[in-house]
């Protein structure tokens, strides 16, 4: 089962009625959209630090020339995954 955690913060007032008129049209809770659209965030946010890495993994191998497939993965963080 998974678990979850309590978050609590204050939103902007005149967004508010946006954000009820939103989910009333797609018949979801505010709860469940807030955190699908958290969620996509994240993951959105993990996509560019992953195209950051490659980009940057690219450059150094202009500069170096080919290396090693578990050069990179360590370069990138991805060895530790």
């Amino acid at each position: 089962m998974q678990e979850f955690r309590k978050i609590t913060f204050n939103f902007p007032e005149e967004e508010y009625i946006y954000l009820k008129m939103t989910c009333a049209k797609k018949k979801v809770k505010m709860k469940d959209f807030l955190t699908q659209a958290i969620i996509r965030c994240i993951e959105d946010c993990e996509d560019e630090w992953d195209r950051e890495s490659l980009k940057e993994a690219k450059g150094e191998i202009k500069e170096k020339g080919t290396i090693p497939w578990e050069e990179m993965e360590k370069d990138l963080g991805w060895d530790k995954l």
